[in-house]
């Protein structure tokens, strides 16, 4: 590598501009002095942070932030993120209640007190009161496990050290739970209610990681001020003061391995003629997923063990995507009675019933059985206009035909079913709320395929692999941790993080931080400052 340019030259390389990465490059600049380059393959970066805007900059959205939890004042994930920003994101907390549970014959209302949350639970299922109570001590155990595991080992728990918390051996998902401990059908639904966080039905998640969501919206829901898109705007000049730098716009083709350890990217700018170029760094971190790194972006020629491993995980475990539709409103939403607060509505409140036909809207364009819905807008004071998102599940396959076709050219078919989802999405809305249709101004529809377009994630899911249970059995699935086979190789972001969302990954970013620090000191200082 003496041979290099210096400007081809880092102590850090980070693949991906997401949460994970942001973690890592601001940590190591401030707190190692490291010199890091951030590749990014998105003309914008800032991976699921960051926003963007339509209609002459006149509607903004942000494509992964809807909330985030424990951004009160003395939360760890906000002292945590005031640290990678300087301080310099500010959150608003959402209006209570921040969430609703939407069914057919009872709504929710979820306030961020966790001991409301448990009273208006008690009050609604009095005869099941004890199995409440029960409920709210375990999700605290479960939760810590991870968190102090995650703190301390920079590594999720082994799935055995999560049964032996709770003293359940034969629970491991979240429907393994509720079916033990609870009998009304309902209160099941409403606990289940946020499993689109982490994108899998109670069958398929793992209890801990369902714990872990709920325990971190105890405290409420928050909004970053100006949009998600400030998070990178507070970490890019950061980067910059140590002699890094941030390209976008630039592909990582592959990781650079000699001699059995990573020692740069080989990379492709993906406008213009410009050729291939070579980044080195002692450090390389690879924000892109455990799937892409190992299975595309290191050479075959690297032996990893694991590979057809990880293969046949990610076949048997394929995680369901997502649709999005982003709606510019030529009016406040507030009028219809809607005051910032998500809404989580479902065709019934059997959750693997309306998992299983997520799609089946999509062939009649008839009920949804899963949307969220959520109001950028009436949550950041900073907003000049009106905006909603609505996300809805549906499978990859549904858009595979289309895959090969350029992103905004994929032709007429394509743009008259993404009107037809659009078209659907509103309608329903307005079937609960009339009137809404008559403010929609603007809308425009994201698909799996723009996800895969822009992130590289497999078939388009925005939560990386599947939280489910074989996750964590660490002899089965050793491809989710922070280290690798290959040295100087690090992962970070979700993947390495444990769980799913901005939380998760930024706590992957910490974890790989330690980990590339070989010392628990910058923990320490955090925790102290």
């Amino acid at each position: 590598m003496s041979t290099q340019n210096s400007e081809e030259m880092y102590d850090v390389i980070c693949i991906g501009s997401g949460m994970g990465s942001l973690t890592v490059s601001s940590l190591l600049s401030q707190y190692a002095g490291k010199k890091v380059l951030m590749i990014e393959k998105h003309f914008q970066a800032g991976g699921y942070t960051h926003a963007f805007a339509r209609k002459a900059n006149k509607f903004h959205w942000d494509v992964g932030i809807h909330y985030v939890g424990d951004m009160h004042e003395t939360g760890f994930s906000r002292l945590l993120m005031d640290k990678i920003t300087k301080g310099n994101v500010k959150w608003n907390r959402m209006p209570e209640p921040f969430e609703k549970f939407v069914y057919p014959d009872r709504t929710f209302d979820l306030y961020g007190d966790e001991e409301k949350f448990k009273s208006d639970l008690i009050s609604q299922f009095p005869d099941e009161t004890e199995a409440i109570h029960q409920y709210f001590k375990d999700l605290h155990k479960a939760a810590a496990l991870f968190g102090k595991s995650m703190m301390m080992k920079s590594s999720t728990p082994d799935l055995s050290a999560f049964k032996a918390q709770l003293d359940k051996p034969n629970i491991e998902t979240l429907k393994d739970y509720l079916d033990a401990n609870f009998k009304n059908q309902d209160i099941k639904a409403i606990l289940a209610s946020q499993w689109g966080d982490y994108g899998l039905p109670p069958s398929k998640c793992l209890f801990a990681t369902h714990a872990a969501l709920v325990v971190h919206y105890f405290n409420g829901g928050y909004y970053p001020v100006g949009g998600g898109g400030k998070i990178f705007e507070s970490v890019e000049p950061i980067i910059h003061a140590n002699g890094g730098k941030v390209l976008n716009t630039t592909e990582v083709l592959e990781i650079i391995v000699e001699n059995g350890k990573a020692i740069g990217v080989k990379t492709r700018f993906l406008r213009g003629e410009k050729p291939e170029k070579n980044y080195y760094a002692d450090v390389i971190v690879s924000c892109a997923g455990a799937y892409p790194t190992y299975m595309k972006l290191l050479p075959e020629s690297v032996p990893i063990s694991f590979r057809k491993d990880l293969s046949d995980f990610y076949k048997k475990e394929k995680m369901a995507t997502s649709i999005c539709v982003y709606m510019g409103l030529s009016d406040s939403p507030a009028k219809l009675g809607f005051k910032g607060e998500n809404h989580w509505i479902f065709a019934s409140n059997d959750h693997e019933a309306n998992f299983k036909e997520r799609n089946e809207w999509l062939e009649n364009f008839g009920e949804i059985r899963n949307l969220y819905m959520s109001f950028p807008s009436l949550k950041d004071p900073d907003a000049k206009h009106h905006t909603a998102d609505m996300i809805t599940f549906t499978d990859y396959a549904l858009f595979e035909k289309w895959k090969d076709l350029p992103w905004k050219k994929r032709g007429e078919e394509y743009e008259a079913f993404k009107k037809k989802i659009a078209d659907t999405v509103v309608q329903t809305i307005e079937k609960r709320f009339p009137g809404f249709k008559d403010i929609v101004e603007y809308i425009e529809v994201s698909t799996p395929l723009t996800n895969e377009h822009f992130t590289s994630h497999p078939d388009g899911a925005i939560y990386g692999l599947a939280c489910v249970p074989e996750r964590y059995n660490k002899s089965k699935s050793p491809w989710f941790e922070v280290t690798t086979p290959v040295a100087g190789l690090y992962l970070t972001g979700a993947d390495a993080g444990g769980s799913p969302g901005i939380a998760g990954a930024m706590m992957g970013g910490l974890a790989t931080t330690l980990k590339v620090l070989g010392s628990r000191e910058l923990l320490k200082k955090i925790l102290k400052e």
